[in-house]
């Protein structure tokens, strides 16, 4: 009964490892029901400049000073980070979809939904999409 049990935890362990290798290889994608969401500080004149110090403050460590990736916590990471000033990849998700990730984070994004109100949120994702070339 105790080999059931120890090869029953092994098998749920390894599952549960190739479920994440599973969702990492096949990306991270934000629910369909809030990939529609709109920015609503688009208009804001003042939310670049509001998004760029919540990005420095709370995004820069990682992410880096122009959103390559490369910011002196990334190289402790297990997970490779983004480029943001790869238009592409800046480009190829919604609004709603960037804002749900940041609230909720994965892996090793941690989610920001305790530490920044929504309004920073969004207004930081206008300043990663300014960082696009």
């Amino acid at each position: 009964m105790k080999n059931v049990m120890i090869a029953a935890i092994f098998a749920l362990f390894a599952f549960t490892l190739l479920d994440n290798a599973e969702a990492i290889h096949n990306g991270w994608f934000a629910p369909d029901e809030v990939v529609g969401q709109k920015n609503p500080f688009l208009s804001d004149k003042g939310a670049l400049a509001e998004g760029k110090k919540v990005y420095k403050k709370n995004c820069m460590k990682c992410h880096g000073p122009s959103g390559k990736g490369d910011g002196a916590s990334a190289g402790s990471l297990q997970i490779e980070l983004p480029d943001f000033s790869d238009k592409g990849i800046t480009m190829e998700e919604t609004d709603g979809a960037w804002f749900w990730k940041v609230r909720v984070g994965q892996f090793e994004m941690p989610p920001f939904q305790l530490a920044l109100k929504d309004d920073q949120i969004w207004k930081a994702i206008i300043y990663v999409r300014s960082l696009a070339k």
